[in-house]
């Protein structure tokens, strides 16, 4: 079996890869050559076999090469390149200063998304200043959660349905965090404060996210006892308000869902065929 070791593309020293792969960088030229690798490039094609030629954080060449003169020379004979992975779903929004983030490079990751499951920093721009004055080792991407503005705005009265005048006060903190750069909106409908949400908060906020460009990635309001209104919230979020919806870690977390898989799929494709940009994910 061939183990994985990962080449950072974009913004990601080449030397934490060689730190991760167990090379110890010292004195490491910046022109390197990775020989005997099986290549697997990210676009879809097999993997195969390929030597790659880099130069600081540029891809030079990729193919049958020969070393020369001032390049270093990695023996990746038995091992997997790859580009780095990006964690969709990440909650790495704490530590990401520890020099080397091994903990996700050691798993290929070189690009993490925050603000997962309705919970986020505010205001963003406070995070990414201090992600961009730290020496962070992967680049970070983040969305603005749902329940953290919720929080914000309602305080410790959250139990209950929020009024329209709170919900125009949570859109404005919305767009600020969009103008920010946040990706979109994050909800986690499972959690407080956003478990007392109505779905039309929802939508109002989602409809403020979309008007930019921006995504909505759920945390369902049930994943097990009443998933199937969950998900239908979700479907009606992408339907009225245009904005691509993600289902985050999607599961049947109920012995009596077990072998629902098919009626699951069916119900996303279905929804992609009416024109709803609806996407999901899973963890192993």
């Amino acid at each position: 079996m061939k183990r994985l070791c990962f080449l950072p593309i974009i913004g990601v020293s080449v030397l934490t890869f060689l730190s991760a792969c167990g090379t110890q960088p010292g004195s490491v030229s910046s022109d390197l050559i990775f020989t005997n690798a099986y290549l697997v490039d990210g676009t879809g094609e097999p993997g195969r076999m390929a030597d790659v030629r880099v130069h600081g954080d540029r891809i030079l060449e990729v193919g049958s090469l020969t070393p020369t003169d001032g390049e270093t020379e990695i023996d990746a004979r038995g091992l997997v390149l790859a580009p780095g992975f990006i964690d969709t779903h990440s909650h790495h929004d704490g530590g990401l200063e520890e020099g080397g983030a091994l903990a996700a490079v050691s798993q290929g990751i070189t690009t993490i998304i925050a603000g997962q499951d309705g919970g986020s920093s505010l205001p963003l721009s406070d995070f990414f200043t201090r992600m961009e004055t730290a020496t962070v080792a992967v680049n970070v991407a983040a969305y603005v959660g749902h329940n953290s503005i919720r929080r914000r705005v309602m305080g410790d009265d959250f139990r209950r349905e929020a009024t329209l005048e709170e919900i125009e006060e949570m859109k404005v903190l919305l767009e600020r965090e969009l103008e920010s750069g946040a990706l979109g909106l994050s909800t986690g409908l499972e959690y407080d404060p956003g478990i007392y949400s109505s779905t039309d908060e929802v939508v109002e906020l989602a409809r403020s996210a979309a008007s930019v460009g921006g995504r909505y990635i759920s945390h369902m309001r049930s994943e097990d006892r009443a998933f199937f209104s969950a998900l239908e919230e979700l479907l009606h979020i992408g339907r009225e308000t245009g904005i691509p919806v993600q289902v985050s870690h999607m599961k049947l977390a109920m012995k009596s869902l077990w072998g629902e898989a098919g009626r699951v799929l069916s119900m996303l494709d279905d929804a992609r065929d009416e024109g709803i940009n609806v996407t999901a994910d899973v963890y192993p």
